[in-house]
């Protein structure tokens, strides 16, 4: 990441939260926003060095914090019109990327008018990713990054056990790119190491799990041979 970066979330809920929190686990120059001061107060004891209680809506104070070039994410989910009145003053402020969060579809249709908003739609996102996860029998994880594509965490099948992914050939009999080979700690289920290259010899067992992207049709046909 550039580190002339720099991030500003406009919302503390759950949402907000999670998104603010894996921005500092990358050591992200980043604001946090929220309306509520128990909120910001709590986040400032978190560690958040630049946490600032303000209301959005308030063009005069918002612009004390934000410049054009920051990447702001409005992560409020309680209020359309504070969600609206807000983008309304990031786009008189000049700002080039907006991302905003829409609970509903009319929603989204709205906000993907506006030629500098990109609709985050988290809730869709999220029950999308449940169905493909609980469909596929045999996944730790899974997301569409594209359409019609998937990248997911397989668990190894007892059936592949002491193979070589060379030796089951699974990259060309199942149309399915390896990206990498996980070892997760039995003890704690924490990853023990990460195989990003020269995996493809390395005996599988069963505290491995394969990173890799597939069609639907191919992930669906290499689930039915591992667990047949």
């Amino acid at each position: 990441m550039s580190e002339s970066k720099k991030f500003v979330i406009i919302g503390m809920g759950a949402y907000g939260q999670a998104i603010a929190r894996t921005l500092n686990d990358f050591n992200a120059d980043i604001t946090i926003i929220d309306k509520d001061l128990a909120t910001i107060e709590n986040l400032k004891q978190e560690g958040f060095e630049h946490a600032v209680q303000l209301d959005s809506t308030d063009e005069i104070a918002i612009s004390r914090f934000v410049t054009p070039d920051d990447i702001v994410v409005l992560a409020m989910g309680e209020s359309f019109e504070d969600n609206i009145l807000t983008v309304g003053i990031l786009m008189k402020l000049g700002v080039k990327k907006i991302y905003t969060r829409a609970i509903k579809e009319i929603q989204t249709e709205i906000l993907d008018k506006m030629d500098v908003v990109e609709t985050l739609f988290p809730e869709k996102q999220q029950g999308r990713e449940t169905a493909i996860k609980l469909f596929y029998d045999g996944i730790k994880f899974v997301n569409e990054f594209a359409p019609g594509v998937y990248l997911g965490e397989f668990k190894i099948p007892e059936k592949y056990y002491g193979k070589t992914i060379v030796e089951l050939n699974i990259r060309q009999i199942f149309k399915i790119n390896i990206i990498a080979l996980k070892e997760i700690d039995k003890t704690d289920g924490t990853i023990k190491k990460l195989h990003p290259n020269n995996f493809v010899n390395i005996p599988l067992n069963d505290r491995h799990t394969l990173i890799a992207a597939g069609t639907k049709e191919s992930i669906s046909s290499f689930l039915e041979n591992a667990n047949s």
